[in-house]
């Protein structure tokens, strides 16, 4: 077995699945620091505070178009007026938590997590930072993710955000209606126009609470040990052999399962700055499959991985066909740590692994386990990202 492998076998092993903010999350954090620090690297602790979980977020945004729904359907007048407002704010939730352009998490109850950062510093004076990133915390499975419809994740949620947008659309016109007689005859199309995002968010409060209620914490060996794992795996090799003049940020993020990226926003928020010209490379789900780079991802806009990164990847994949590594993206309705760094364009690019286009294997589910993970695919993606280093 090789050694990122190994490392992969003691988390899971050890930690078992991590939740975000969980005292498993903070274990593993300790572990890899003292790990990296007895290798002689400079580590660093940043704390930060953010919510335990997506779902309070999601129930809240579901309950306001529910509510909506009802008020289209039971109320006139000034309750006409109060369903609007009901779905124009969830719509305003929806956009902040689907986007990442503004921190709709904070305004949810807030716990301690934190990101472990270790500097490889170069041989020489460095011309050339690298930050690898890869999470440690791990989900809870959810129906969503179920294996039988988790291919239609990506449409599901244009069709999600479709209908949605038809609820505030039908909304507006029954309150139109309801003030000018001469569209009274066209409420009718109006509240039939909220029906279906009404539904929709009704089996959304369904899923939410199965999710709480009924499934357990997936292990999260391939989601993300294996990132973990691999970064780990290089940040030591580095420690030995540095790159002559490459410095190499090795930052191990919590809380990126919440709903968000809260451990890159974070990070991006304090050392954004000093590291602007950084080559930022995300590792997520890459213990399965076949290496992709990602050129796009996140919900609502898209983001585009950066021309030079994918470059570079175009550039390993010609001279080293024998990988298979191939361009891919991340569905509609997703993102991995690179979308804060996305959105501000830095120079930043994802990598996972895949058997079927556009969706890692075992993706927040139960199946997530140490026995799914192949420890070939595993190293490839380690000699994919030391060629990276290298080139």
């Amino acid at each position: 077995m090789s050694t990122v492998y190994e490392n992969l076998r003691t988390l899971i092993e050890t930690f078992g699945a991590r939740p975000a903010t969980s005292e498993s999350e903070a274990r593993l954090h300790d572990y890899l620091a003292r790990r990296l620090q007895q290798q002689g690297l400079k580590v660093f602790t940043q704390p930060f505070r953010t919510v335990p979980s997506f779902t309070t977020a999601w129930v809240v945004v579901s309950l306001m178009y529910v509510l909506s729904g009802v008020g289209v359907w039971l109320l006139q007048g000034w309750g006409a007026v109060l369903a609007l407002l009901l779905s124009l704010l969830g719509s305003l939730l929806y956009w902040g938590l689907v986007s990442g352009q503004w921190d709709v998490m904070r305004l949810f109850p807030q716990r301690e997590s934190a990101n472990l950062i270790a500097v490889a510093p170069a041989e020489d004076t460095p011309k050339r930072r690298v930050v690898l990133m890869a999470h440690i915390d791990s989900t809870r499975a959810t129906l969503l993710w179920h294996p039988k419809t988790v291919k239609g994740f990506g449409k599901s949620f244009v069709l999600q955000t479709g209908v949605l947008a038809l609820h505030s659309l039908g909304a507006l016109g029954i309150l139109v209606a309801s003030f000018w007689q001469e569209l009274a005859p066209y409420a009718g199309v109006a509240r039939w126009l909220t029906l279906p995002g009404t539904l929709v968010s009704l089996w959304g409060l369904f899923v939410l609470i199965h999710r709480e209620t009924v499934l357990g914490w997936v292990q999260g060996a391939n989601d993300n040990g294996s990132g973990t794992a691999v970064v780990l795996s290089l940040m030591e090799q580095l420690a030995e052999t540095p790159l002559k003049d490459t410095e190499v940020w090795g930052v191990f993020t919590g809380a990126e399962e919440v709903g968000t990226p809260a451990g890159a926003f974070a990070f991006e928020h304090e050392y954004g700055y000093p590291l602007r010209n950084a080559e930022f490379v995300i590792v997520d789900h890459v213990g399965l499959g076949e290496p992709r780079y990602l050129i796009a991802e996140a919900m609502l806009p898209r983001q585009k991985a950066h021309p030079e990164m994918v470059q570079q990847f175009e550039n390993l994949a010609r001279h080293h066909p024998e990988w298979n590594l191939k361009p891919s993206a991340v569905p509609q309705g997703a993102y991995t740590d690179a979308l804060p760094f996305l959105i501000k364009r830095y120079c930043a690019i994802a990598l996972w692994c895949e058997q079927e286009p556009g969706i890692p294997p075992n993706w927040h589910w139960r199946t997530d386990v140490l026995e799914n993970v192949n420890p070939d695919d595993l190293e490839r993606v380690r000699r994919v990202l030391e060629a990276f280093l290298k080139a």
